[in-house]
């Protein structure tokens, strides 16, 4: 039976440092995705605009902070739009958030036409259906109905260094847009926790 799962494209430009890290720290995610999807790797702007051609590439997976890096990126960058726009997923998770400057993320999402921004870096616990708890960076500016994970009055920063302080209810660690006729989405997470890997596999 011809196997019709769509097919899941990670994109990898970063340094040697950060392909390392996504190896070692995403093993059980990796794992997970294989099993269930056909996947290709991109480690390069060339071999990226020549897999982002294939037909049955319907997820895009942006794992680590490569592409908001350099001029040479900014074309592949309104390639994976306009991919979005015509159906795909395009999920900035894994190492992006932690390897990410706030203005090349600002700058990448602009040329999505999306007005989302850094904000806060901290541990809280936040809440959809459940609660759950992450340390992340969180986007500022994003629609309220994008929000996946969203604090509550109660929330305050959980540091052990640091007093507890109120969280900015307008920020979101975790994000899925409508893009078009597909999505766009971000998970802020640095610490690669449970709750993240699970919510990775359902936004796929």
């Amino acid at each position: 039976m011809a196997n019709t799962s769509p097919q899941v494209l990670y994109l990898r430009l970063g340094d040697e440092t950060q392909l390392w890290l996504f190896d070692d720290m995403f093993k059980d995610l990796c794992s997970q995705i294989d099993a269930n999807y056909s996947t290709i790797h991109a480690k390069s702007v060339a071999d990226a605009q020549r897999m982002l051609l294939l037909p049955s590439l319907k997820v895009i997976l942006v794992v680590d902070g490569g592409i908001t890096i350099g001029k040479q990126h900014m074309a592949l960058q309104k390639q994976l739009s306009a991919h979005a726009t015509r159906g795909s997923t395009v999920l900035f998770c894994a190492l992006f958030s932690g390897w990410v400057s706030p203005p090349n993320l600002a700058r990448m999402f602009r040329s999505f036409g999306l007005s989302w921004e850094f904000g806060s870096y901290h541990r809280s616990t936040f809440y959809l259906s459940q609660k759950t708890n992450m340390k992340a960076v969180h986007l500022k500016n994003t629609p309220i109905d994008s929000r996946i994970y969203v604090p509550l009055e109660q929330s305050r920063t959980q540091s052990g260094v640091f007093a507890p302080s109120a969280v900015d209810q307008q920020q979101s660690p975790a994000v899925f847009s409508k893009h078009g006729s597909g999505w766009i989405g971000y998970i802020g997470d640095v610490n690669n926790e449970g709750a993240s890997q699970a919510l990775t596999m359902a936004l796929l």
